[in-house]
Protein backbone atom coordinates (compact mmCIF):
# COMPACT_ATOMS: atom_id res chain seq x y z
CA UNK A 1 0.00 0.00 0.00
CA UNK A 2 2.54 2.51 0.98
CA UNK A 3 4.52 1.68 -2.47
CA UNK A 4 1.19 2.08 -4.62
CA UNK A 5 0.96 5.24 -2.83
CA UNK A 6 4.27 6.52 -3.66
CA UNK A 7 3.68 5.35 -7.47
CA UNK A 8 0.58 7.38 -7.52
CA UNK A 9 2.12 10.31 -6.15
CA UNK A 10 4.89 10.62 -8.48
CA UNK A 11 2.31 10.37 -11.69
CA UNK A 12 0.06 12.97 -9.91
CA UNK A 13 3.22 15.12 -9.60
CA UNK A 14 4.29 14.74 -13.13
CA UNK A 15 0.67 15.14 -14.42
CA UNK A 16 0.86 18.32 -12.94
CA UNK A 17 3.74 19.50 -14.50
CA UNK A 18 3.13 18.48 -17.64
CA UNK A 19 -0.15 20.37 -17.81
CA UNK A 20 1.97 23.61 -16.05
CA UNK A 21 4.17 23.30 -19.06
CA UNK A 22 0.96 23.01 -21.48
CA UNK A 23 -0.73 26.30 -22.77
CA UNK A 24 -2.52 27.86 -20.71
CA UNK A 25 -5.73 28.56 -23.66
CA UNK A 26 -5.94 25.12 -24.43
CA UNK A 27 -8.19 23.27 -22.52
CA UNK A 28 -7.64 19.95 -20.09
CA UNK A 29 -7.50 16.96 -22.41
CA UNK A 30 -9.63 13.74 -21.43
CA UNK A 31 -6.48 11.63 -20.98
CA UNK A 32 -5.68 13.83 -18.48
CA UNK A 33 -8.72 14.00 -16.73
CA UNK A 34 -8.99 10.19 -16.84
CA UNK A 35 -5.81 9.90 -15.05
CA UNK A 36 -6.32 12.37 -12.36
CA UNK A 37 -9.51 10.23 -11.97
CA UNK A 38 -7.74 7.09 -12.24
CA UNK A 39 -5.20 8.87 -8.80
CA UNK A 40 -8.03 9.87 -7.00
CA UNK A 41 -9.76 6.19 -6.91
CA UNK A 42 -5.85 4.67 -6.37
CA UNK A 43 -6.05 6.70 -2.99
CA UNK A 44 -9.02 6.45 -2.22
CA UNK A 45 -8.70 2.64 -2.57
CA UNK A 46 -5.71 2.63 -0.86
CA UNK A 47 -7.13 4.27 2.59
CA UNK A 48 -10.16 1.60 2.40
CA UNK A 49 -7.33 -1.10 2.47
CA UNK A 50 -5.52 0.41 5.70
CA UNK A 51 -9.02 0.52 7.34
CA UNK A 52 -10.00 -2.48 6.42
CA UNK A 53 -6.31 -4.17 7.96
CA UNK A 54 -7.27 -2.85 10.57
CA UNK A 55 -9.83 -4.70 11.47
CA UNK A 56 -10.26 -7.95 9.06
CA UNK A 57 -7.96 -11.17 10.52
CA UNK A 58 -8.47 -11.96 6.47
CA UNK A 59 -5.52 -10.65 4.97
CA UNK A 60 -4.42 -13.26 2.22
CA UNK A 61 -7.80 -11.75 1.10
CA UNK A 62 -7.44 -8.34 1.02
CA UNK A 63 -3.66 -9.10 -0.43
CA UNK A 64 -5.95 -10.74 -3.51
CA UNK A 65 -7.83 -8.26 -3.54
CA UNK A 66 -4.96 -5.73 -3.72
CA UNK A 67 -2.84 -7.50 -6.37
CA UNK A 68 -6.16 -7.62 -8.37
CA UNK A 69 -6.61 -3.70 -8.35
CA UNK A 70 -3.04 -2.71 -9.23
CA UNK A 71 -3.32 -5.10 -12.66
CA UNK A 72 -6.84 -3.16 -13.34
CA UNK A 73 -4.87 0.84 -12.75
CA UNK A 74 -1.23 -0.74 -14.26
CA UNK A 75 -3.66 -1.68 -17.52
CA UNK A 76 -5.94 1.24 -17.23
CA UNK A 77 -2.79 3.56 -17.08
CA UNK A 78 -0.86 1.49 -19.70
CA UNK A 79 -3.48 2.51 -22.11
CA UNK A 80 -4.09 6.03 -21.00
CA UNK A 81 -0.40 6.82 -21.98
CA UNK A 82 -0.02 4.79 -25.35
CA UNK A 83 -0.63 0.85 -25.09
CA UNK A 84 2.07 -0.41 -26.86
CA UNK A 85 4.42 2.57 -26.61
CA UNK A 86 3.08 3.21 -23.12
CA UNK A 87 6.62 3.70 -20.95
CA UNK A 88 4.51 2.17 -17.94
CA UNK A 89 4.58 -1.33 -19.25
CA UNK A 90 7.13 -2.15 -17.09
CA UNK A 91 4.91 -1.51 -13.60
CA UNK A 92 3.14 -4.52 -14.68
CA UNK A 93 6.93 -6.42 -13.21
CA UNK A 94 6.62 -4.28 -9.88
CA UNK A 95 2.86 -5.72 -9.31
CA UNK A 96 3.99 -9.33 -10.00
CA UNK A 97 7.19 -9.03 -7.72
CA UNK A 98 5.09 -7.61 -4.74
CA UNK A 99 2.06 -10.07 -5.19
CA UNK A 100 5.34 -12.69 -4.67
CA UNK A 101 5.95 -11.51 -1.55
CA UNK A 102 2.42 -11.72 -0.38
CA UNK A 103 1.14 -15.01 -2.37
CA UNK A 104 4.00 -17.13 -2.58
CA UNK A 105 3.65 -19.24 -5.43
CA UNK A 106 0.49 -18.47 -6.47
CA UNK A 107 1.91 -15.00 -7.94
CA UNK A 108 2.43 -17.29 -11.04
CA UNK A 109 -0.96 -16.80 -11.59
CA UNK A 110 -0.90 -12.83 -11.35
CA UNK A 111 2.14 -13.00 -14.44
CA UNK A 112 -0.41 -15.00 -16.46
CA UNK A 113 -3.29 -12.32 -15.46
CA UNK A 114 -0.61 -9.24 -16.74
CA UNK A 115 -0.08 -11.06 -19.53
CA UNK A 116 -3.67 -11.80 -20.65
CA UNK A 117 -4.45 -7.77 -19.34
CA UNK A 118 -1.46 -6.32 -21.54
CA UNK A 119 -2.55 -8.30 -24.49
CA UNK A 120 -5.88 -7.40 -24.46
CA UNK A 121 -5.44 -3.98 -24.22
CA UNK A 122 -3.21 -3.48 -27.32
CA UNK A 123 -5.38 -5.88 -29.41
CA UNK A 124 -9.05 -4.24 -28.20
CA UNK A 125 -6.98 -0.80 -28.63
CA UNK A 126 -5.88 -1.50 -32.34
CA UNK A 127 -9.45 -3.04 -33.15
CA UNK A 128 -10.91 0.28 -31.90
CA UNK A 129 -13.04 -1.46 -29.29
CA UNK A 130 -11.89 0.41 -26.02
CA UNK A 131 -12.05 4.44 -26.30
CA UNK A 132 -8.38 6.65 -27.12
CA UNK A 133 -9.86 10.27 -24.49
CA UNK A 134 -8.93 11.79 -27.09
CA UNK A 135 -5.18 9.91 -28.33
CA UNK A 136 -4.49 9.06 -31.84
CA UNK A 137 -3.75 6.02 -32.63
CA UNK A 138 -0.08 5.04 -34.18
CA UNK A 139 -0.09 2.97 -37.34
CA UNK A 140 2.48 0.26 -36.32
CA UNK A 141 3.54 -2.53 -38.03
CA UNK A 142 1.58 -5.41 -36.58
CA UNK A 143 4.77 -7.45 -36.90
CA UNK A 144 5.97 -4.58 -34.30
CA UNK A 145 3.08 -4.76 -31.79
CA UNK A 146 3.15 -8.30 -31.93
CA UNK A 147 7.13 -8.11 -30.93
CA UNK A 148 6.68 -5.99 -28.09
CA UNK A 149 4.07 -7.88 -26.68
CA UNK A 150 5.93 -11.12 -27.05
CA UNK A 151 8.57 -9.50 -25.00
CA UNK A 152 6.94 -8.35 -21.99
CA UNK A 153 5.00 -11.45 -22.03
CA UNK A 154 8.07 -13.40 -21.43
CA UNK A 155 9.91 -10.72 -19.26
CA UNK A 156 6.01 -10.98 -17.06
CA UNK A 157 6.16 -14.73 -16.78
CA UNK A 158 9.83 -14.97 -16.04
CA UNK A 159 9.65 -12.09 -13.48
CA UNK A 160 7.12 -14.09 -12.15
CA UNK A 161 8.23 -17.38 -11.98
CA UNK A 162 11.85 -15.96 -10.63
CA UNK A 163 10.03 -14.04 -7.25
CA UNK A 164 7.76 -17.04 -6.56
CA UNK A 165 10.62 -19.13 -5.87
CA UNK A 166 12.52 -16.20 -4.27
CA UNK A 167 9.52 -15.51 -2.64
CA UNK A 168 9.60 -19.38 -1.20
CA UNK A 169 13.06 -18.88 -0.14
CA UNK A 170 12.81 -15.57 1.48
CA UNK A 171 9.41 -17.10 3.44
CA UNK A 172 11.57 -20.48 4.35
CA UNK A 173 14.73 -18.57 5.30
CA UNK A 174 12.86 -15.96 7.70
CA UNK A 175 11.30 -19.15 8.99
CA UNK A 176 15.05 -21.16 9.66
CA UNK A 177 16.13 -17.58 11.37
CA UNK A 178 13.16 -17.13 13.45
CA UNK A 179 13.53 -21.01 14.70
CA UNK A 180 17.31 -20.64 15.25
CA UNK A 181 16.40 -17.61 16.52
CA UNK A 182 14.31 -18.49 19.23
CA UNK A 183 16.87 -21.60 19.83
CA UNK A 184 19.15 -19.12 20.19
CA UNK A 185 16.91 -17.25 23.34
CA UNK A 186 15.93 -20.51 24.37
CA UNK A 187 20.24 -21.38 24.64
CA UNK A 188 21.06 -17.73 25.99
CA UNK A 189 17.42 -18.44 28.84
CA UNK A 190 19.34 -21.75 29.52
CA UNK A 191 23.13 -20.29 29.88
CA UNK A 192 21.36 -17.52 32.45
CA UNK A 193 19.67 -20.32 34.48
CA UNK A 194 22.88 -22.85 34.58
CA UNK A 195 25.19 -19.54 35.61
CA UNK A 196 22.83 -18.38 38.55
CA UNK A 197 22.23 -22.12 39.90
CA UNK A 198 26.06 -22.79 39.95
CA UNK A 199 27.16 -23.32 43.51
CA UNK A 200 30.62 -22.39 42.56
CA UNK A 201 31.79 -19.06 41.66
CA UNK A 202 31.89 -18.13 37.67
CA UNK A 203 33.64 -15.06 36.36
CA UNK A 204 34.40 -14.15 32.87
CA UNK A 205 36.59 -11.59 31.94
CA UNK A 206 38.06 -9.86 28.64
CA UNK A 207 41.53 -10.28 27.55
CA UNK A 208 42.73 -7.04 29.30
CA UNK A 209 40.89 -8.18 32.66
CA UNK A 210 37.51 -6.34 32.07
CA UNK A 211 34.75 -8.76 34.18
CA UNK A 212 31.76 -9.14 31.76
CA UNK A 213 30.03 -12.02 33.43
CA UNK A 214 29.71 -12.27 37.41
CA UNK A 215 27.39 -15.16 38.71
CA UNK A 216 25.75 -15.11 42.43
CA UNK A 217 28.06 -17.56 43.70
CA UNK A 218 30.87 -15.15 42.73
CA UNK A 219 29.22 -13.00 44.73
CA UNK A 220 28.46 -14.32 47.78
CA UNK A 221 32.00 -15.67 48.47
CA UNK A 222 33.57 -12.72 47.22
CA UNK A 223 31.54 -10.50 49.23
CA UNK A 224 31.11 -8.09 46.44
CA UNK A 225 27.56 -7.80 44.64
CA UNK A 226 27.35 -8.47 40.89
CA UNK A 227 25.89 -4.43 40.15
CA UNK A 228 29.59 -3.35 41.90
CA UNK A 229 31.75 -5.94 39.55
CA UNK A 230 30.70 -6.21 35.92
CA UNK A 231 32.55 -3.74 33.93
CA UNK A 232 35.40 -3.50 36.80
CA UNK A 233 39.02 -4.98 36.54
CA UNK A 234 38.98 -8.31 37.79
CA UNK A 235 42.23 -7.14 39.80
CA UNK A 236 40.12 -4.77 41.72
CA UNK A 237 37.55 -7.77 43.18
CA UNK A 238 40.16 -10.61 43.57
CA UNK A 239 43.96 -9.02 43.82
CA UNK A 240 45.12 -12.66 44.54
CA UNK A 241 44.56 -13.45 40.88
CA UNK A 242 46.97 -11.59 39.71
CA UNK A 243 49.70 -13.79 39.94
CA UNK A 244 47.75 -16.19 38.19
CA UNK A 245 46.74 -13.99 34.92
CA UNK A 246 50.78 -13.49 34.88
CA UNK A 247 52.08 -17.18 34.95
CA UNK A 248 49.14 -19.04 32.79
CA UNK A 249 48.65 -17.84 29.17
CA UNK A 250 45.20 -16.44 27.63
CA UNK A 251 45.24 -19.72 25.64
CA UNK A 252 46.78 -22.24 28.16
CA UNK A 253 43.96 -23.58 30.72
CA UNK A 254 44.76 -24.15 34.79
CA UNK A 255 43.25 -27.53 36.27
CA UNK A 256 43.53 -26.01 40.16
CA UNK A 257 45.06 -23.72 42.12
CA UNK A 258 44.79 -22.30 45.60
CA UNK A 259 44.95 -18.82 46.63
CA UNK A 260 43.57 -16.60 49.99
CA UNK A 261 41.32 -13.92 48.85
CA UNK A 262 39.98 -11.16 51.89
CA UNK A 263 36.57 -10.23 51.49
CA UNK A 264 35.45 -6.47 52.38
CA UNK A 265 34.73 -7.89 56.05
CA UNK A 266 38.61 -9.11 56.64
CA UNK A 267 37.71 -12.50 56.41
CA UNK A 268 40.53 -14.68 54.63
CA UNK A 269 39.08 -17.87 52.68
CA UNK A 270 41.18 -20.21 50.70
CA UNK A 271 39.50 -20.47 47.10
CA UNK A 272 40.61 -23.32 44.85
CA UNK A 273 40.51 -21.63 41.61
CA UNK A 274 40.61 -22.84 37.59
CA UNK A 275 41.30 -20.58 34.69
CA UNK A 276 40.23 -21.60 31.04
CA UNK A 277 40.42 -19.52 27.70
CA UNK A 278 37.05 -18.04 26.38
CA UNK A 279 37.07 -18.39 22.92
CA UNK A 280 34.85 -17.57 20.01
CA UNK A 281 32.97 -19.73 17.17
CA UNK A 282 36.62 -19.76 15.46
CA UNK A 283 39.07 -20.25 18.04
CA UNK A 284 39.85 -17.04 18.60
CA UNK A 285 40.90 -15.67 22.02
CA UNK A 286 38.31 -13.77 23.92
CA UNK A 287 39.36 -13.46 27.51
CA UNK A 288 39.73 -16.26 30.32
CA UNK A 289 36.98 -18.12 32.55
CA UNK A 290 36.94 -18.27 36.10
CA UNK A 291 35.85 -20.50 38.17
CA UNK A 292 36.53 -21.04 42.08
CA UNK A 293 35.38 -22.97 45.19
CA UNK A 294 35.16 -21.74 49.04
CA UNK A 295 37.51 -24.44 50.30
CA UNK A 296 37.98 -22.78 53.74
CA UNK A 297 35.42 -25.08 55.75
CA UNK A 298 36.67 -28.10 54.15
CA UNK A 299 40.92 -26.87 54.89
CA UNK A 300 39.87 -26.52 58.67
CA UNK A 301 38.16 -29.91 58.30
CA UNK A 302 41.13 -31.22 57.10
CA UNK A 303 43.27 -29.81 59.39
CA UNK A 304 40.69 -31.26 62.58
CA UNK A 305 40.99 -34.50 60.75
CA UNK A 306 44.43 -34.43 60.14
CA UNK A 307 45.15 -33.68 63.84
CA UNK A 308 42.93 -36.39 65.19
CA UNK A 309 44.79 -39.02 62.83
CA UNK A 310 47.77 -37.55 64.32
CA UNK A 311 46.50 -38.22 67.68
CA UNK A 312 45.49 -41.84 67.06
CA UNK A 313 48.78 -42.75 65.28
CA UNK A 314 50.53 -41.41 68.44
CA UNK A 315 48.18 -43.80 70.26
CA UNK A 316 48.90 -46.90 67.97
CA UNK A 317 52.60 -45.59 67.86
CA UNK A 318 53.21 -45.78 71.60
CA UNK A 319 51.26 -49.08 71.97
CA UNK A 320 53.60 -50.64 68.94
CA UNK A 321 56.72 -49.50 71.01
CA UNK A 322 55.44 -50.77 73.75
CA UNK A 323 54.37 -54.17 72.35
CA UNK A 324 57.85 -54.36 70.35
CA UNK A 325 60.09 -53.48 73.17
CA UNK A 326 58.48 -55.80 75.77
CA UNK A 327 59.50 -58.82 73.93
CA UNK A 328 63.23 -57.93 73.41
CA UNK A 329 63.25 -56.56 77.47
CA UNK A 330 61.38 -60.03 78.13
CA UNK A 331 64.24 -61.56 77.17
CA UNK A 332 67.08 -60.10 77.97
CA UNK A 333 65.43 -59.87 81.48
CA UNK A 334 65.62 -63.48 81.73
CA UNK A 335 68.94 -63.89 80.34
CA UNK A 336 70.65 -61.42 83.05
CA UNK A 337 68.31 -63.52 85.55
CA UNK A 338 69.80 -67.09 84.52
CA UNK A 339 72.91 -65.58 84.23
CA UNK A 340 73.30 -64.16 87.99
CA UNK A 341 72.06 -68.19 88.98
CA UNK A 342 75.24 -68.95 87.35
CA UNK A 343 77.89 -70.67 89.84
CA UNK A 344 80.87 -69.06 91.00
CA UNK A 345 83.20 -72.16 89.47
CA UNK A 346 81.09 -73.02 86.49
CA UNK A 347 82.01 -76.17 84.87
CA UNK A 348 82.08 -76.41 80.73
CA UNK A 349 78.29 -76.91 79.93
CA UNK A 350 77.36 -73.80 82.34
CA UNK A 351 80.09 -71.69 80.59
CA UNK A 352 78.48 -73.04 77.43
CA UNK A 353 75.28 -71.79 78.07
CA UNK A 354 75.96 -68.96 79.83
CA UNK A 355 77.64 -67.78 76.04
CA UNK A 356 74.19 -68.55 74.65
CA UNK A 357 72.66 -66.58 77.20
CA UNK A 358 74.83 -63.61 76.26
CA UNK A 359 74.04 -64.31 72.64
CA UNK A 360 70.82 -63.86 73.55
CA UNK A 361 70.87 -60.37 74.90
CA UNK A 362 73.40 -59.36 72.49
CA UNK A 363 70.99 -60.21 69.57
CA UNK A 364 67.66 -58.74 71.40
CA UNK A 365 70.22 -55.16 72.03
CA UNK A 366 71.04 -55.28 68.32
CA UNK A 367 66.78 -55.48 67.59
CA UNK A 368 66.19 -52.57 69.95
CA UNK A 369 68.80 -50.78 68.58
CA UNK A 370 67.06 -51.10 64.85
CA UNK A 371 63.81 -50.84 66.07
CA UNK A 372 65.08 -47.24 67.60
CA UNK A 373 66.66 -46.34 64.51
CA UNK A 374 63.69 -47.30 62.78
CA UNK A 375 61.50 -45.37 65.07
CA UNK A 376 63.38 -42.26 65.29
CA UNK A 377 63.69 -42.18 60.69
CA UNK A 378 59.56 -42.52 61.28
CA UNK A 379 59.28 -40.18 64.43
CA UNK A 380 61.42 -37.61 63.91
CA UNK A 381 62.34 -36.83 59.84
CA UNK A 382 64.80 -34.40 59.01
CA UNK A 383 63.44 -31.89 56.94
CA UNK A 384 64.02 -32.58 52.87
CA UNK A 385 66.59 -30.83 51.05
CA UNK A 386 65.73 -31.12 47.22
CA UNK A 387 67.44 -31.51 44.18
CA UNK A 388 67.23 -32.07 40.80
CA UNK A 389 67.75 -35.86 40.17
CA UNK A 390 68.04 -38.08 37.40
CA UNK A 391 65.19 -41.12 38.78
CA UNK A 392 66.72 -43.48 36.43
CA UNK A 393 70.47 -42.90 36.55
CA UNK A 394 69.97 -42.87 40.41
CA UNK A 395 68.61 -46.09 40.20
CA UNK A 396 71.30 -47.64 38.42
CA UNK A 397 73.60 -46.70 41.14
CA UNK A 398 71.67 -47.81 43.69
CA UNK A 399 70.93 -51.54 42.01
CA UNK A 400 75.05 -51.76 41.63
CA UNK A 401 75.38 -51.67 45.06
CA UNK A 402 72.14 -53.39 46.19
CA UNK A 403 73.37 -56.79 44.14
CA UNK A 404 76.66 -56.78 45.96
CA UNK A 405 74.75 -56.85 49.36
CA UNK A 406 75.64 -60.12 51.48
CA UNK A 407 72.70 -60.11 53.42
CA UNK A 408 70.47 -60.08 50.70
CA UNK A 409 72.10 -63.35 49.61
CA UNK A 410 72.20 -62.68 45.72
CA UNK A 411 69.18 -60.66 44.77
CA UNK A 412 68.86 -60.28 41.15
CA UNK A 413 67.13 -56.52 39.79
CA UNK A 414 65.79 -56.43 36.26
CA UNK A 415 66.06 -52.20 35.34
CA UNK A 416 63.55 -51.29 32.73
CA UNK A 417 63.99 -47.27 32.52
CA UNK A 418 63.30 -44.46 30.33
CA UNK A 419 66.61 -41.91 30.53
CA UNK A 420 66.30 -39.21 31.52
CA UNK A 421 63.63 -38.73 34.24
CA UNK A 422 64.34 -35.68 36.03
CA UNK A 423 62.62 -35.03 39.22
CA UNK A 424 63.13 -32.85 42.43
CA UNK A 425 63.96 -35.06 45.55
CA UNK A 426 66.37 -35.33 48.28
CA UNK A 427 68.62 -37.88 47.51
CA UNK A 428 69.62 -39.89 50.97
CA UNK A 429 65.07 -39.73 51.30
CA UNK A 430 64.70 -40.83 47.97
CA UNK A 431 67.73 -43.97 48.61
CA UNK A 432 65.84 -44.78 51.93
CA UNK A 433 62.87 -45.41 49.71
CA UNK A 434 64.43 -47.35 47.22
CA UNK A 435 66.30 -49.23 49.60
CA UNK A 436 63.49 -50.09 51.62
CA UNK A 437 61.36 -51.46 48.47
CA UNK A 438 64.12 -53.08 47.21
CA UNK A 439 65.09 -55.00 50.50
CA UNK A 440 60.89 -56.03 51.27
CA UNK A 441 61.30 -56.96 47.62
CA UNK A 442 64.08 -59.32 48.17
CA UNK A 443 62.68 -60.84 51.60
CA UNK A 444 59.19 -61.49 49.67
CA UNK A 445 60.94 -63.16 46.61
CA UNK A 446 61.61 -66.84 46.39
CA UNK A 447 65.70 -67.17 45.72
CA UNK A 448 66.74 -67.02 42.54
CA UNK A 449 63.76 -65.05 41.35
CA UNK A 450 64.51 -61.44 40.05
CA UNK A 451 63.08 -58.25 41.21
CA UNK A 452 61.91 -56.12 38.59
CA UNK A 453 61.94 -52.00 38.46
CA UNK A 454 60.55 -50.26 36.05
CA UNK A 455 60.78 -45.95 35.47
CA UNK A 456 58.85 -44.72 33.14
CA UNK A 457 56.71 -40.82 32.59
CA UNK A 458 53.23 -40.28 32.37
CA UNK A 459 50.93 -37.51 32.41
CA UNK A 460 47.48 -37.33 34.27
CA UNK A 461 44.62 -34.90 34.01
CA UNK A 462 46.71 -32.27 35.97
CA UNK A 463 50.36 -32.76 35.81
CA UNK A 464 53.54 -34.93 34.50
CA UNK A 465 54.78 -37.98 37.02
CA UNK A 466 58.14 -39.86 37.17
CA UNK A 467 57.31 -43.21 38.25
CA UNK A 468 59.20 -45.66 39.96
CA UNK A 469 57.47 -49.18 40.11
CA UNK A 470 59.49 -51.86 42.00
CA UNK A 471 57.71 -55.60 41.64
CA UNK A 472 58.43 -58.89 43.52
CA UNK A 473 57.47 -62.71 42.61
CA UNK A 474 56.85 -63.35 46.23
CA UNK A 475 53.58 -64.74 47.51
CA UNK A 476 52.03 -61.54 47.45
CA UNK A 477 49.63 -59.69 50.42
CA UNK A 478 46.39 -60.53 51.52
CA UNK A 479 43.37 -58.46 50.41
CA UNK A 480 41.96 -57.94 54.12
CA UNK A 481 45.84 -56.58 54.56
CA UNK A 482 46.36 -54.16 52.14
CA UNK A 483 44.65 -51.16 54.19
CA UNK A 484 46.81 -51.24 56.81
CA UNK A 485 49.61 -52.18 54.79
CA UNK A 486 51.66 -48.64 55.56
CA UNK A 487 50.22 -48.37 59.24
CA UNK A 488 53.33 -48.19 61.84
CA UNK A 489 54.33 -51.38 63.57
CA UNK A 490 52.27 -53.53 60.83
CA UNK A 491 54.17 -55.87 59.10
CA UNK A 492 52.82 -59.10 57.40
CA UNK A 493 56.52 -60.42 57.77
CA UNK A 494 58.27 -62.70 60.59
CA UNK A 495 60.08 -60.35 62.88
CA UNK A 496 59.43 -57.18 61.32
CA UNK A 497 59.06 -53.71 62.61
CA UNK A 498 56.21 -52.38 60.51
CA UNK A 499 58.12 -49.20 60.49
CA UNK A 500 59.81 -49.14 56.99
CA UNK A 501 56.48 -48.91 54.84
CA UNK A 502 55.37 -46.29 56.96
CA UNK A 503 58.24 -44.14 56.67
CA UNK A 504 58.36 -44.98 52.76
CA UNK A 505 55.05 -43.51 52.81
CA UNK A 506 55.52 -40.52 55.01
CA UNK A 507 58.62 -39.29 52.55
CA UNK A 508 56.54 -39.32 49.66
CA UNK A 509 53.75 -37.77 50.67
CA UNK A 510 56.27 -35.08 51.94
CA UNK A 511 57.43 -35.00 48.23
CA UNK A 512 53.86 -34.49 47.16
CA UNK A 513 53.72 -38.25 45.47
CA UNK A 514 51.89 -41.08 45.94
CA UNK A 515 52.50 -44.41 46.66
CA UNK A 516 49.99 -47.54 45.34
CA UNK A 517 49.99 -51.05 45.76
CA UNK A 518 48.91 -53.76 43.49
CA UNK A 519 48.84 -57.39 43.30
CA UNK A 520 49.41 -57.85 38.93
CA UNK A 521 48.57 -60.50 36.90
CA UNK A 522 51.19 -63.42 37.61
CA UNK A 523 51.50 -63.01 41.34
CA UNK A 524 53.76 -61.21 43.28
CA UNK A 525 53.38 -57.26 44.70
CA UNK A 526 54.05 -54.21 42.90
CA UNK A 527 54.57 -51.06 44.82
CA UNK A 528 54.22 -48.10 42.59
CA UNK A 529 55.14 -44.57 43.31
CA UNK A 530 54.57 -41.30 41.66
CA UNK A 531 56.74 -38.37 42.18
CA UNK A 532 56.09 -34.86 40.54
CA UNK A 533 58.37 -34.55 37.44
CA UNK A 534 60.42 -31.79 37.22
CA UNK A 535 60.04 -28.87 34.65
CA UNK A 536 63.59 -29.93 33.27
CA UNK A 537 61.67 -33.64 32.07
CA UNK A 538 59.57 -31.45 29.93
Amino acid sequence: MLFRIGVVTFLLGATFMSELAAPTDQPTSPRVNTLLGLIAATYGFTIVSALWLQRTTRVRTLAVAQVALDLLLTTLLVHLTGGVESGFAFMFLLVIVSASFVLGRTAIFTSAAAIVLYGADIVLRRAGLLPLFGQTLAAQPLREVLRVVAVNAVAFAATGVLSARLAVELRRAGERIESQGLRLRDLAALHKDVIRCLTSGLITVTRDGTIITYNAAAAEITGIGAEQAVGRQVDEIMPSLRLLFEKVSDSSPLRRSELVHRSPDGVDRILGVSLSPLVDSEGQSLGRIVSFQDLTELRRMEEAMTRAERLAAVGRLAAGVAHEIRNPLAAISGSIELLQQTPDEPDAKTKSDAKELMAIVLREVERLNALITDLLDFARPREPDPQQLDLSATLAEMLRVFENDKHLDGARVELEAATPVWIEADAGQLRQVVWNLLRNAAEASPKGTPISVDVAMERDDYQSWARLTVRDRGPGIPLEHRARIFEPFFSTKQGGTGLGLATVHRIVEEHKGRVELDTPAGGGTAVTIRLPLSTRSG
